[in-house]
Order: structure tokens, then sequence, then C-alpha cells
């Protein structure tokens, strides 16, 4: 991956998820360590997390903000689940635990990551460029009849910002693998990142192309 851009330096923080008290996921924990380490080999220092809790998921945002300084380039990347609700964006922690008892909103506000809570605090860092990688609202089993507002909603993108998604505003991503290893985006997004003399744009529509060849659209 390459940039015309200088950068002081290359720093992410990495989030993986399996774990939740139901609807637990497989390839998630693969991908957040897979990613770490070929991003390590092109240059980045990472910061990982696995099956963070609320706290823990927290405490890891907070202590990586703390490191963002101006001119870096920042990247964000979280596998795991995640669901809109009512119009703003979350990503669930490992003890997400809605019971579907009432309604959900006010307990996926305290319990949940709101994603613009993340992209605030990145952004008042001032940082030269953001890349967020949202590779969530994953399902077990392929179905052709979905809920609309099962995925992330649209998010807009600040100026320096690119936002990349698993899949479209309100789709989901199945958690399925052709390697026996990696979902299908991070597979493919694998085999592109590391590619000299590419920019940050094409590796994600060389990916995107990938990615929707292995799903046939899913």
């Amino acid at each position: 991956m390459a940039s015309s851009v200088g950068y002081k330096r290359k720093i992410g923080l990495v989030i993986g998820i399996n774990k939740y008290p139901r609807d637990s996921l497989e390839y998630c924990i693969n991908d957040a360590n897979d990613l770490a380490n070929t991003l390590q080999s092109i240059g980045f220092t990472i910061s990982l997390g696995l099956d963070c809790n609320l706290n823990e998921f927290l405490n890891k945002i907070d202590t990586f903000i703390k490191t963002v300084a101006p001119d870096d380039l920042v990247l964000f990347y979280f596998a795991g689940h995640g669901k809109q609700n009512e119009e703003e964006n979350y990503l669930l922690p490992s003890d997400y635990n809605y019971d579907y008892g009432g309604h959900e909103h006010d307990y996926i506000v305290n319990n949940g990551i709101n994603v613009q809570y993340i992209m605030n605090i990145i952004k008042e860092k001032k940082c030269r460029t953001t890349i967020y990688l949202f590779n969530c609202c994953r399902l077990k089993t392929r179905t052709r009849y979905r809920d609309s507002k099962e995925g992330l909603s649209s998010i807009n993108a600040p100026d320096q910002t690119l936002i990349v998604c698993a899949r479209a505003p309100g789709k989901t991503v199945l958690d399925e693998t052709n390697n026996k290893r990696n979902g299908c985006f991070i597979e493919s997004l694998l085999k592109h990142i590391s590619t000299p003399d590419k920019d940050i744009e094409e590796v994600m529509k060389n990916t995107a192309v990938d990615v929707n060849r292995q799903t046939k659209g899913f």
C-alpha cells in the first residue's frame, strides 16, 4: 500500500470479537490478528484488542487516542457485531447482551460503542489521514430475505477520511470463509494491502471486486 502523502507515523487500532452471549462468530479474531500482522509488516504500529468487553473496548480506544498526533496516518478496524439504532451506528462489545425485552434503544446507547464517538475523538486530534474499516453486521446463515435495518447505516466521511464497510449500508456480511481462516473481506484485503505502489483507494476497489465475486453479491 502506497501513498503520495508523507506521514509522521502510521498507527492503527484493530479490534476483533468472536465471543458474544448469543450469536458468537468464528473468524473475527483471525481477521484482526492477520490484519494486524500485515499492517505491522508495512510499517504500522498496531494496538490490538480481542474479545473486548465494554470497559476494555473503551479503554483500548482511550489509550490509543492518547498516542495520536498531527501528521499521523490513523487506521481503525473492527470485526464483530454491529448495528444501527435510530440512524446511529454502534459496534457491539463481547458482553453486549440485550435480551429482546422492551426497547433496545436505551440498552445499546449505554452498552454499545457509538461509531460517531470514535470518529469525533479521532477528528479532534487533527491527524493527516484516517481510515475506518468496518467488517461487522455478520450473519451465520445465508438468506435472501434480510431486514434492511440489520447492517450499519450510511456514514458521512469528514475531510481526509476514508470509510470502508464490508457491505453496503443496511446490508449484512456472512460470517463464512473460503480459506478456512478469514472472512471474505479480510481474505481479499490481505491479498491487496501489502502490494507495493498501490494507493489505498485502489486497494479497496480491488478488494470490493474480489468480495463481490466470492459472495456472488450476497
